[in-house]
């Protein structure tokens, strides 16, 4: 079983509490803990918690994190639109996520599943450079390389966002030209509906509800797309890419772009990243509906 710390911003679209309970749902993985990342992340702690409990995982470790960027940027708090009541007197492990992380690297490598801004990360690694090679894989939802757009996660803090990529880390990178293709339809919603027979179960369709009303649209499956990355790596072509971040373009600031070397046909010398390219989309829509909704 592979170990990892899922590092999230749960709490505002669906996909990161259907990414968690992705991984919960496979027996590929030993989850270590769970730690909180951008804006509210006590809030956030408090949802992932009652997320794990739910599922009969209230063992699992859950630790808030950096709720500004690392140039404190986007410092409003804002009420996570999937926050309820009852999470409100939920107990978490700690708001030491970086001190968490990193005590978990001296213990044992690990890989580290990063679907939200890479702030966490990028403190664990200007803290402790020593641990950056504990790192086993450092699997991200982030970027989009082919196509010239700003993605969120990226935005948000772009400055940590070129610590991470600069690191050396060997990086699994998940981005918008491959996860905008993984739509959570209303098809598989109805389906979802008449098999939520559990309060996990129940609890992703009320997530899937909040980010329908707040924005019109089904999930998209960003994040769990991530989680399948690791489960069932060899149906997901990846390609080794150069990466830099860009931070201080006025309309480009936050994009991952990647070198010329592949345009003209060149080997990559000094690749940063493997980056998801292709995947049979309905295999994957077919394994996440099954695991989650099925099981």
């Amino acid at each position: 079983m592979r170990k990892i710390i899922i590092d999230t911003d749960i709490g505002d679209d669906a996909d990161d509490a259907l990414a968690i309970g992705l991984a919960l749902s496979a027996n590929q993985f030993n989850i270590l803990g769970i730690t909180t990342v951008y804006k509210n992340t006590q809030m956030r702690a408090k949802m992932a918690k009652h997320l794990v409990t739910l599922a009969g995982h209230d063992n699992i470790p859950v630790h808030s994190g950096m709720g500004h960027s690392l140039n404190n940027e986007n410092t409003v708090d804002e009420i996570p639109c999937q926050y309820r009541k009852e999470m409100e007197h939920v107990h978490y492990d700690g708001e030491d996520a970086v001190e968490f992380i990193a005590e978990q690297l001296r213990n044992e490598r690990l890989t580290i599943v990063a679907i939200g801004p890479l702030t966490n990360i990028a403190m664990l690694m200007t803290t402790y450079p020593e641990l950056i090679g504990r790192i086993e894989e450092l699997v991200i939802m982030g970027g989009c390389y082919y196509r010239h757009v700003n993605e969120w996660n990226i935005v948000c803090d772009p400055e940590a966002a070129d610590i991470v990529f600069k690191s050396g880390v060997n990086i699994k990178a998940v981005g918008l030209d491959v996860t905008t293709k993984c739509h959570f339809n209303d098809d598989i919603l109805k389906s979802a509906y008449e098999k939520a027979d559990t309060p996990l179960k129940q609890l992703m369709i009320d997530c899937c509800e909040a980010w329908l009303k707040k924005t019109g649209f089904t999930p998209i499956l960003h994040d769990p797309l991530t989680i399948f990355a690791l489960m069932n790596e060899s149906d997901i072509q990846f390609s080794p890419e150069n990466i830099q971040i860009e931070l201080t373009g006025k309309l480009t600031r936050g994009m991952t772009v990647c070198s010329e070397d592949g345009i003209w046909g060149r080997k990559h010398e000094s690749p940063t990243a493997v980056v998801a390219t292709a995947l049979d989309y309905q295999r994957f829509i077919q394994i996440f509906h099954s695991n989650l909704f099925l099981n």
